[in-house]
């Protein structure tokens, strides 16, 4: 795996910039069943995929709208166990959308909050957005329970909000502004 200096390092953890060079891992990823439980996860094959990826990409340093990906792995073992996101859009560059996904042995270890939270800090540090969204399936309670525990507020619910295995479903919006400082 090719590693740049624009990781992101946790206690446990290593945030690593999805690029054209390690694309192939994270769609392979993508390929797990249980992932798309809650999430409907693109259906494209690895070099589509791949191409997507070196299309939305200006490099791995969050700069601006754009698409910004991150392979999660552990820090000191390597092993890839699941993937963050940071969405920003073009006309509205203070607003971030955050999205996450764990494999499913390596989840209830705190794992997700600590990538989330990592990402939430590259958000509003980095980014310089002033509010970060995320939306979840109401019956994904492990998700909803993140979300709270990092300061995320529910503010909102989208009927026929996304789609999953073609069919509409409602999700829940969760907001969350910076901190104050302390």
């Amino acid at each position: 795996m090719t590693r740049t200096d624009k990781s992101i390092d946790t206690a446990r953890l290593r945030l690593v910039p999805v690029t054209p060079a390690n694309a192939e891992v994270l769609w392979q990823l993508m390929q797990t069943p249980e992932l798309r439980t809650f999430q409907d996860l693109p259906s494209m094959d690895r070099s589509q995929f791949v191409g997507l990826v070196a299309m939305h990409r200006r490099g791995p340093e969050v700069a601006g709208p754009g698409r910004y990906e991150w392979l999660i792995e552990h820090a000191h073992g390597g092993d890839i166990i699941g993937w963050v996101s940071l969405r920003i859009a073009e006309g509205r560059q203070e607003n971030g959308e955050i999205g996450y996904s764990l494999l499913k042995e390596h989840r209830g270890k705190g794992y997700a909050t600590e990538a989330v939270r990592a990402l939430v800090d590259v958000a509003f540090a980095r980014a310089r957005v002033s509010l970060l969204r995320a939306y979840c399936l109401p019956e994904n309670e492990r998700s909803r329970a993140l979300l709270e525990r990092l300061g995320f507020r529910q503010d909102g619910r989208l009927k026929h909000g996304a789609s999953l295995r073609g069919r509409a479903v409602d999700v829940l919006c969760y907001t969350r502004g910076p901190c104050p400082p302390s």
